[in-house]
């Protein structure tokens, strides 16, 4: 069993404890199927800024099952934080990355334009999943005190 769920010393304890497990879980799925859904789309290139994503799971996966059983080692959980916040930065550059390749080199940044490119070829809210598991996995790490 999770020690945090074991230690937890309410209800309310051990249902935040619960709500974190699962989110977590939902992060460390997300860290296995994003890359997957990546290499099932051919969305491997040649240049290095879309090897980045895959680079970023390999942490992000260990760093995420590692912190289910251990969320008071300094080093582990300073880790986990910076994996995430990282992986806050990738989700938004590659955002944007995504929003100039569909501007198709005549960028403007006109509501109308900038709805068009969003909408575009390349799928801007994808490289905000990165984003959405940073977010996540920062609020499951978070502490209030006393908790």
């Amino acid at each position: 069993m999770i020690p945090a769920l074991r230690s937890a010393q309410s209800k309310s304890g051990r249902a935040l404890e619960i709500i974190r497990v699962v989110m977590l879980l939902l992060v460390m799925v997300g860290w296995v199927m994003y890359p997957l859904e990546l290499v099932i789309l051919d969305h491997w290139l040649e240049s290095w800024q879309s090897k980045v994503p895959f680079l970023l799971a390999i942490p992000g996966f260990i760093f995420t099952l590692w912190i289910f059983f251990d969320r008071d080692t300094p080093w582990v959980r300073k880790a986990f934080i910076a994996t995430m916040w990282v992986s806050v930065v990738v989700g938004l550059t590659g955002a944007f990355f995504h929003i100039l390749w569909n501007f198709d080199g005549d960028v403007e940044w006109y509501f109308d334009t900038t709805m068009e490119a969003f909408a575009g070829d390349r799928p801007t809210l994808a490289a905000m999943a990165f984003t959405h598991m940073g977010v996540t996995g920062l609020l499951c790490i978070f502490r209030t005190k006393g908790a």
